[in-house]
């Protein structure tokens, strides 16, 4: 769980990095004529490969910590005011998600937040109620939930 938690936490960095760079060379140098070959290479780099590169390390990450939850599951027993907190807490992270998806162009990260969701509603399904579990299942259902209210009502 180490190595992935790191090999995201890479990825994260790397895509970043990627992404700053090419953006600023996107922007001026390509938006003229963006069909030379190099303004090809640069805008595809810049669009597709670190987004690619960042939610594979997106992934990365946040599956370690959700397996690590398994790992060192929480021995108390979890009140139900616990929940509220962590229910409220991830409110914040839906938000983010929310406005993420719902007013702007739906691409990778849907499908990347779906997964997330669906990884942490098993795992409660399977592993029973964890801090964690709750706090990304709350979090990516309410954010895809949301979205998906504002899509079919547009």
């Amino acid at each position: 769980m180490n190595l992935l938690f790191l090999v995201g936490v890479y990825l994260l960095g790397a895509s970043y990095g990627d992404h700053e760079v090419t953006n600023y060379l996107h922007t001026r140098f390509c938006l003229d004529d963006p069909s030379r070959d190099l303004c090809r290479i640069v805008i595809f780099n810049d669009d597709e490969f670190s987004h690619w590169v960042f939610f594979t390390g997106f992934v990365l990450v946040n599956a370690a910590l959700l397996f690590l939850q398994t790992i060192f599951s929480y021995r108390e027993a979890i009140r139900g005011s616990d929940i509220v907190l962590l229910v409220v807490n991830a409110l914040f992270l839906g938000s983010g998600i929310f406005a993420n998806l719902a007013f702007e162009v739906i691409g990778l990260d849907l499908y990347v937040v779906a997964l997330l969701a669906v990884i942490s509603v098993y795992l409660i399904w399977r592993r029973g109620r964890q801090p964690l579990f709750i706090y990304y299942a709350a979090a990516y259902t309410l954010g895809l939930v949301a979205t998906l209210l504002v899509k079919v009502l547009q």
